[in-house]
């Protein structure tokens, strides 16, 4: 392997080369899927490209509940015998989506510029690097059920309800923080969605509790429109991260408008 290949994680296995299985590791890095297995004098060794992968699949026969099949398009590879079968398929998954996106959307195969860089002196734990990949897979789901930016980053969710007038309710649902938006989902599928840009909120502010609305926020925007949540479990720590990306927020704005010299009123903007 090249020096900054980066292991994301690694899975006692069983590879079945022909008919007979070779225990050993199954290695998972950003670029590639290697197994190596050394028993009784006899060595087996396998490399491959997560670009090279036209097919993953998770099987389950009589014989091996948890086998994983690895097609490419030349041959078949065929895991077995994981203590945990399911995590180790998700970090695969998450490894060949992220390598065909790099294929797809840049020249040759750059390396993807929003996981982290390491020093060649100061190598990543593992388990950090794995923690990175899974909120790069949270962001992009967050942007895909949103329809947002593809620069969007999801700084948390929390469960809450959202008062809706147009029926009446208090629906439970879950609340998103990014950089830029505040949104929130019902847990009934298509009942209610909801976007805020952070850039068209005015005010933010927490509102008396009651046995009806436990831990109530406010979120209020400038075109006079205030959404209620409540059911908050940190209501605090919400506030101020609220608090801190419309700081960076206003910034932004304010530095737009030196730049271009514009002096557009706030109406005009919405």
């Amino acid at each position: 392997m090249p020096e900054e290949e980066k292991l994301v994680n690694y899975y006692s296995c069983s590879y079945w080369k022909g008919k007979v299985p070779r225990q050993g590791w199954v290695y998972l890095s950003i670029n590639h899927l290697c197994f190596y297995s050394f028993l009784m004098g006899r060595e087996a060794k396998l490399v491959i490209r997560w670009v090279d992968i036209t097919q993953l699949e998770k099987n389950a026969t009589l014989l091996f509940p948890d086998m994983i099949k690895v097609s490419t398009r030349s041959s078949e590879h065929f895991f077995s015998v994981f203590l945990n079968i399911s995590e180790t398929f998700k970090l695969m998954e998450q490894l060949a989506n992220i390598a065909m996106r790099q294929l797809l959307d840049n020249e040759g195969f750059e390396q993807d510029r929003s996981l982290p860089k390491l020093k060649k002196k100061s190598p990543k734990k593992v388990s950090a690097l794995k923690r990175d990949l899974d909120a790069r897979a949270k962001s992009e789901r967050y942007r895909a059920l949103f329809r947002l930016p593809k620069d969007e980053k999801l700084d948390g969710h929390t469960d809450c309800t959202l008062w809706t007038p147009f029926n009446k309710m208090h629906i439970l649902g879950q609340m998103f923080v990014s950089t830029n938006y505040i949104c929130f989902t019902s847990k009934e599928e298509n009942l209610c969605s909801l976007i805020i840009p952070l850039r068209e909120v005015t005010i933010v502010e927490k509102a008396d509790s009651s046995s009806v609305l436990p831990s109530p926020l406010s979120i209020s925007t400038k075109n006079r429109m205030t959404f209620l949540f409540a059911n908050l479990k940190d209501r605090d720590f919400l506030v101020q991260r609220i608090s801190d990306f419309l700081q960076q927020t206003t910034s932004k704005i304010y530095l737009e408008k030196n730049i271009s010299g514009s002096s557009i009123s706030s109406d005009d903007e919405v």
